[in-house]
């Protein structure tokens, strides 16, 4: 399979520069619910001069996807390949995707849950 074999549709939110996504297949399929936000950097002249340069990013939170253990980096690596060529812009061109995935349910149910430490 090709990298390109997902495509998007991509629909506006009632907030600035928050959309919604539905990630297809290739034959079309729906497989994630997905909400994109594109990261932006400050303009350089509203920053001091010695400032590191910033390069914007997508924030991909995957609401909903047919993801599991062993497609998760083919799913990743897709997902970047489609929603970057979509978000690029003759001026914009986004270095990577940050995918951030909502806590599993079934881990707040389980009895020891919330004494687990954090490591």
């Amino acid at each position: 399979m090709s990298k390109q074999a997902y495509s998007v549709k991509l629909a506006r939110t009632l907030y600035d520069n928050v959309y919604r996504a539905r990630l297809l297949n290739e034959n079309d399929q729906p497989i994630g619910d997905l909400q994109i936000m594109p990261v932006l950097p400050t303009d350089r002249n509203q920053l001091p001069e010695d400032a590191p340069e910033a390069k914007p990013y997508l924030l991909v939170l995957v609401r909903d996807a047919d993801i599991n253990k062993d497609n998760l980096i083919d799913f990743e690596e897709k997902t970047d390949f489609c929603l970057r060529k979509r978000f690029a812009t003759e001026t914009t061109d986004f270095q990577y995707c940050l995918f951030v995935y909502p806590s599993p349910a079934f881990i707040f149910e389980q009895a020891d849950s919330l004494n687990t430490p954090l490591k």
